[in-house]
């Protein structure tokens, strides 16, 4: 397939369940395989223990086929995943998808928050019906017959107002961030994140909380192909990521992405909206923050 298949059931979005299926990205061909709820399985023969992964589409690993290529390896050693996420996937629709399955939740599970878009899922006007143009019962058809997405494409671009594909450029996306009213971002984030924090507490599980940086933090430098930090966003991104992302009894944990001094175009995957795993390194939120908390 050329694009990863991907459905809306009126709670969150989610991947094909139970299927085997194959996505081209960049040239590449990347397996994905499935359980029953739509997860896609990463694993190692040699490891026993599995660790349930939930967030969109940074965290399904589109430039990733083996558990040892996805970011999460190196924090979590010796462990296979089963990742429920999907691309348009809200931190909301997270919180629906443990709601609806609280019989399959282990008692430790990794929540993971993509800082680029999420900060814009968390409000009122965010919908994932916007985005998305796959009810789920259709994804088994696409699986069968890839041709008939481009016709659903082109339904939704006539008869849905709010329906898009097209996805802002580096520029566009730091404008839309730094045009939109900040204490209204701060106070949706805290809102979702006591949320989060609350199911967590009721059905006393373990979150490890884990925050990946904005890939339009950075300007495309006089050097072709290359990008630099825009040193005085990055400061103001991470300093509301320090501010509204705290530890708690049930969310113990919180790891975030250092960001890249700099990095070139083929460190972004193909649609240039996601950072390629392999350049993505976690860190405790106390020894990040140290550098941005005042």
């Amino acid at each position: 397939m050329s694009f990863v298949p991907y459905g809306w059931n009126d709670f969150y979005v989610h991947l094909p369940q139970n299927a085997s299926f194959c996505v081209e990205e960049d040239g590449f061909f990347y397996k994905y395989k499935t359980d029953n709820y739509g997860g896609r399985i990463l694993s190692n023969e040699l490891f026993n223990d599995k660790i349930q992964v939930f967030g969109d589409s940074q965290v399904v690993g589109l430039d990733v086929e083996k558990i040892q290529e996805h970011y999460l390896g190196d924090n979590y050693k010796n462990h296979n995943f089963i990742i429920y996420a999907a691309p348009n996937n809200g931190p909301y629709e997270v919180i629906n998808f443990l709601n609806k399955n609280k019989k399959i939740l282990k008692k430790k599970i990794i929540i993971t928050f993509n800082f680029a878009v999420d900060i814009y899922r968390v409000s009122n006007s965010w919908h994932p019906t916007k985005f998305v143009a796959l009810k789920d019962y259709e994804l088994d058809e696409i699986l069968d017959h890839p041709f008939k997405y481009r016709l659903i494409i082109f339904k939704n671009f006539l008869f849905n107002k709010n329906f898009t594909i097209k996805k802002y450029n580096n520029k566009k996306m730091q404008n839309l961030f730094l045009n939109s009213n900040q204490d209204e971002i701060y106070n949706n984030l805290v809102k979702y994140f006591y949320e989060l924090d609350q199911f967590a507490n009721k059905n006393n599980l373990q979150v490890d909380f884990i925050v990946t940086h904005p890939y339009w933090l950075y300007y495309r430098s006089k050097k072709k192909d290359n990008f630099l930090l825009e040193k005085k966003l990055n400061k103001k991104v991470y300093q509301l990521i320090c501010k509204t992302f705290k530890e708690t009894k049930n969310i113990d944990k919180i790891l975030i992405s250092k960001p890249l001094t700099n990095f070139s175009l083929q460190d972004l995957t193909s649609d240039k909206r996601h950072i390629k795993s392999k350049k993505i390194k976690l860190l405790k939120r106390k020894i990040l923050c140290k550098n941005y908390e005042s």
